[in-house]
């Protein structure tokens, strides 16, 4: 069977005086079956992303789009097409142009929203202009898009920017008058394996200081300049099975990159990860453990370190999310207060602005574990994320 060619323009008001036609509504399941089945349609979200919908006669179908999968159903009833998006239909009327052939209105029921098929050979293109959090055919909802965001296995890239303010305590004098300003660089590079057989990624971390207070004794402290820390990353495979069991293993790494004597310990270091999760309708749930060890460098010391980054997200509907991420360690090196532990807790939003998906998060971590003598005892996180196309996937 011929595919159809669809192509699709947005518009907010189309008139018949536009067209000079008075259009006819199409009061025929079968018609409109027709229109949808074993169709593939495409559309751009952003300035060279590309998102394109399979719509298969058995009713199933499937979006693809920012480097993943999204799941459709569509049915017809009532003289509408409905759309399975995001565990809700949305339904479509349709109406004939009959002074263009093969030219027809699609009306959203819900929004208004109005839109121009012309039927023409055997391919699929779709031109929109508007972008919604709520989504469409071939446009996945600001809560998809946040559920694979959540999803440490998910194949969508982002560029992480986290801003961290930190306030001190502990024995030490003047400990609980210190506070800190730091930036955390951290982008997600995923390769996709053929088949569906997993991810590769590459995660690195690059931390910015400001002003970063360092304890000289006597209740003196040393207030740091701007300077890059020792960067981090860890790359690895994951994937998530169809029972919603994540799960990945990889290597973590400390690059001695670090500006100042203070801040790095100007070792090299490495060592294995281990990511095991659980996802479902009602959220997701899993940490990342891992293990460090220097192997090389310059610097005075050790590196002995274990780490936990546990997280949690629980859709709240709309983009909105109940997630938090914070990073459990424990320093072997160390002969007391070994262990940092922090509980976290926070709010994210992800919503669709000109077209591109953005996650917006705010944590607050209240380190119930720490050093006693000076260690962060508060940390409130403030990310910012775009979601960002990665061309060697598609």
């Amino acid at each position: 069977m011929l595919k159809p060619l669809l192509y699709l323009t947005a518009l907010s008001l189309i008139s018949n005086s536009v067209y000079g036609a008075q259009w006819q509504a199409v009061k025929d399941n079968d018609k409109i079956e027709k229109l949808f089945s074993n169709t593939t349609m495409e559309t751009t979200l952003a300035k060279g992303v590309k998102a394109t919908a399979v719509f298969n006669s058995d009713g199933t179908g499937e979006l693809s789009a920012w480097g993943d999968k999204f799941h459709r159903e569509w049915k017809v009833e009532n003289y509408q097409a409905c759309v399975k998006i995001d565990s809700k239909f949305q339904c479509f009327t349709f109406e004939k142009n009959p002074a263009k052939a093969n030219e027809y209105r699609v009306t959203q029921v819900t929004t208004g929203e109005k839109s121009i098929i012309l039927i023409e050979g055997v391919k699929v293109n779709v031109a929109t202009t508007k972008t919604t959090n709520k989504g469409g055919t071939v446009k996945p909802t600001a809560a998809e898009i946040a559920a694979k965001l959540s999803n440490p296995t998910s194949p969508v890239m982002t560029i992480g920017n986290n801003i961290d303010i930190v306030s001190f305590d502990g024995d030490m004098d003047g400990a609980s008058d210190q506070t800190a300003t730091r930036y955390v660089f951290q982008t997600v590079f995923p390769f996709k394996l053929k088949d569906n057989k997993g991810v590769v990624f590459f995660r690195p971390a690059i931390p910015v200081f400001f002003n970063e207070p360092i304890p000289q004794g006597n209740g003196e402290f040393s207030s740091e300049g701007t300077d890059i820390g020792d960067i981090g990353f860890d790359l690895s495979f994951g994937r998530t099975e169809k029972s919603g069991l994540l799960w990945g293993t990889g290597m973590v790494g400390t690059v001695p990159t670090s500006t100042s004597d203070a801040l790095g310990k100007d070792l090299w270091a490495a060592g294995p990860e281990l990511l095991l999760g659980k996802i479902g309708k009602w959220g997701v749930v899993g940490g990342l453990l891992s293990h460090q060890w220097d192997f090389a460098g310059s610097g005075k010391g050790d590196i002995n370190t274990t780490g936990l980054a546990y997280f949690y997200a629980f859709p709240l509907g709309g983009g909105w999310q109940f997630a938090a991420g914070p990073n459990i360690t424990y320093d072997h090196t160390k002969e007391k207060d070994k262990l940092s532990l922090p509980l976290g807790i926070g709010i994210a939003r992800t919503a669709v602005l000109m077209g591109r998906p953005w996650k917006f998060q705010v944590q607050y971590w209240n380190y119930v574990a720490r050093d006693d003598q000076y260690a962060a005892q508060h940390q409130l996180r403030f990310s910012i994320s775009p979601v960002v196309s990665a061309p060697w996937n598609k």
